[in-house]
């Protein structure tokens, strides 16, 4: 089975022919140089004026940590580690109070070229200047990291290399001044709060201390070696007291059991005890009566007991066993006297001891309370140290505060320029001109893959091409179009060549339909043109079966509201009725009055009869059919009829809605036997020939298919 017309021109679409392309550019491959020339030479003396631009460039090192030049730490600390840290530096040093610093010490707020102020203009104001110098350095102005380093450069372009080297450095110094300021400016602002603190820490601790001799003084405790320090003396010197009185009053006690007589001891016995025998007393009486019984004993030796002598002895020994006695009585009272005055001694230091006990005890409680205040005294106190110390550190911290910046490398004044890289540019300028001359001739084409010529029509639609109707600038009329075929041989001979291509055709094609994809694009007057050409020797029948336009072929011919065709269909005339003779072999059928729509007139039962009727009557009969794109008549009508030929417009109907167009005709059972090409633009130098299609060179009519 072979494919369709519409088949075949899909397949040919889905191809990229660049050979037209290349032609399109061999033959203009002399415009597209002109155009590169023109550019070089229109960008040449544009180029040379650009005057030069340098670029310096300064170069900053955003310290990773602190300098260690002070041994304590300082007011802002950073991290530089965090997430971000070198990213914020980056931002800071083009933030507009940087800008606006190194402006100012750069001066550049008094430079015309900055502030573009302008001689006998009206005069700024201070911000205004700083707004517009601010502008003209952000625009020249370019500051960027160097990739996975702590380095930051600081560009800018001037026309003077000093210039753009002062700026560059300054810029770069007014950060690192800043980044210092800010740290010394916070330093300061500490230093002030820690004085302040400092005041309220010193009122605080007075209070406190006056709170706590009023405390002091209404509990009348004293301080001594601590708030107990002089009851804890006391307790311990009771506590010795008492012991000594213990010991004096166990001495006593002892003394005075030894001492005592009545324990049925004897009186040699008694006073020999170290106790007793110690005063000088008793040593004098143990020392008379050692003498007294020697005497006695020796005097025993001579004398009898009766002696007189041994009697005095005896009355002088019991005279002074009876003055020891009567000395130890004296004695044991002394000793018992003693005791007890001992024992009163250790009452009373137990007593007392016992007092200064329960004193303490009641004491404990008000020195909880003389602790608490002493407490919050020394917590107050240490902060004050702690606060009095950092104010010191602070001190010594403003003058010595470091930026977080160092200027590594200063830009310097560059020798050469950075731009214009002049050669480049014009070679720049050349190569796009020749670039965008070589893209419109191929946009041109390719423009939209619409057809411009007749020989376009196989490539695309696999569409025989039966010829090219030109384009007339000025007609404003289809008679005046109409006029210019005719009158001229060469434009007449285009028509007269379709018709050659009809009769040379092994179809036999007695009833031709006449359409288009679009509306507007010549089917009317191809018809027309057409049928006069058949009729030079042929009985031929113009019928008018666009009912969509009321002013077509009618309105052309003078009959818009006669009856016609549209009237036979609907049965309330005959052919004979509406046909209207335009000359001896040419007839013509208007479309008539339509009352009702068309696709019910042609898909009635009357239209076929109609058509073999008129078979019989005419050699040739030409039907002018509504645009394919109006609806489903061309396809009712080419049921009925043995050919069709596809009107196009040059250049403005795409291929696709074409291509659609054809599918559908190519559904009836007529042959699609070509297509003509309308309003095509013929260029100079090229003859009006150029679009015939000559019998001799379509033997058999390859390209025309018809749908098996």
């Amino acid at each position: 089975m072979k494919l369709s017309v519409a088949e075949r021109g899909w397949k040919n679409n889905g191809l990229i022919d660049t050979s037209r392309f290349l032609r399109e550019f061999r033959q203009n491959i002399w415009k597209i140089v002109l155009a590169g020339v023109i550019a070089g030479a229109v960008a040449y003396p544009l180029i040379s004026l650009m005057p030069k631009q340098y670029v310096s460039t300064a170069t900053v090192l955003i310290k990773a940590q602190q300098d260690n030049v002070l041994p304590f730490s300082p007011v802002e600390a950073y991290d530089s580690t965090r997430n971000g840290y070198y990213e914020t530096q980056y931002a800071l040093m083009q933030s507009r109070i940087v800008l606006e610093q190194a402006i100012k010490q750069l001066g550049l707020a008094q430079n015309p070229q900055f502030t573009g102020e302008k001689a006998g203009g009206a005069p700024q104001s201070e911000q205004q200047r700083l707004d517009n110098v601010l502008k003209t350095l952000l625009k020249h102005l370019s500051i960027n990291s160097v990739r996975t380093t702590h380095l930051a450069t600081v560009s800018y372009e001037s026309t003077s290399a000093q210039l753009s080297a002062d700026i560059a450095n300054g810029v770069a110094r007014a950060f690192i001044d800043y980044s210092a300021g800010q740290k010394r400016l916070k330093t300061r602002r500490a230093a002030a709060d820690n004085q302040q603190k400092l005041r309220a820490l010193r009122a605080q601790i007075k209070q406190q201390k006056e709170a706590i001799d009023r405390y002091l003084a209404q509990e009348g405790l004293l301080v001594f070696r601590g708030i107990d320090g002089f009851e804890t003396g006391q307790l311990d010197i009771a506590t010795s007291r008492l012991a000594d009185a213990v010991q004096r009053r166990v001495s006593a006690q002892s003394l005075y059991h030894e001492a005592r007589t009545g324990s049925g001891r004897s009186l040699s016995t008694v006073i020999s005890l170290p106790a007793v025998s110690g005063p000088g007393q008793m040593q004098d009486l143990r020392n008379a009566m050692t003498q007294a019984k020697r005497s006695l004993y020796e005097l025993r030796k001579s004398y009898g007991p009766g002696h007189m002598k041994i009697l005095a002895a005896q009355a002088q020994v019991q005279a002074i066993e009876e003055q020891t006695r009567q000395a130890l009585k004296e004695q044991e009272n002394g000793l018992r006297q003693q005791y007890q005055a001992a024992q009163a001694d250790e009452n009373n230091y137990r007593n007392q001891l016992e007092q200064q006990k329960r004193d303490f005890r009641n004491l404990a409680l008000k020195r909880e309370g003389y602790n608490d205040l002493k407490l919050e005294l020394d917590q107050t106190q240490a902060l004050y140290k702690t606060l009095y110390q950092r104010t010191q550190e602070q001190a010594l911290s403003v003058s010595d505060s470091d930026a977080d910046a160092v200027l590594y490398d200063p830009a310097v004044p560059a020798v050469l320029s950075a731009k214009p890289d002049k050669r480049f540019l014009l070679l720049m300028s050349v190569i796009l001109a020749l670039l965008l001359a070589s893209l419109y001739y191929i946009i041109r084409a390719a423009r939209g893959s619409a057809v411009d010529t007749a020989s376009q029509l196989p490539e695309h639609f696999n569409l025989e091409p039966l010829g090219e109707i030109p384009h007339f600038s000025g007609v404003n009329s289809h008679e005046q179009l109409r006029h210019k075929i005719v009158s001229d041989p060469l434009n007449r001979d285009t028509i007269h060549s379709i018709r050659s291509l009809i009769m040379l055709n092994p179809k036999k094609l007695q009833v031709i339909t006449i359409t288009s994809a679009g509306q507007g694009e010549g089917r009317t007057l191809l018809a027309s043109l057409l049928a006069n050409s058949f009729s030079f020797d042929q009985k031929t029948l113009l019928i008018d079966m666009d009912f969509f336009n009321r002013e077509g072929l009618s309105g052309e011919l003078n009959a818009p509201q006669v009856p016609g065709v549209a009237d036979v269909l609907c049965g309330s005339k005959s052919v004979d009725e509406v046909l209207v003779q335009l000359d001896d072999r040419l007839d013509f059928l208007p479309g008539g009055n339509v009352l009702v729509s068309s696709q019910l007139m042609l898909s009635s039962d009357r239209l076929q009869p109609l058509i073999e009727t008129l078979r019989t009557r005419y050699q040739r009969i030409i039907i002018d059919a509504a645009a394919v794109s109006q609806g489903p008549d061309v396809q009712l009508i080419n049921a009925v009829t043995d050919g069709l030929i596809l009107v196009l417009k040059a250049g403005v109907i795409p291929v696709k809605p074409v291509i659609a167009a054809l599918e559908k005709v190519a559904n009836g059972h007529s042959v699609v036997i070509g297509g003509v090409l309308n309003q095509v633009e013929i260029r100079e130098g090229e003859t009006k020939t150029r679009g015939r299609v000559r019998a001799a060179n379509s033997p058999g009519f390859p390209g025309m298919v018809e749908r098996s």
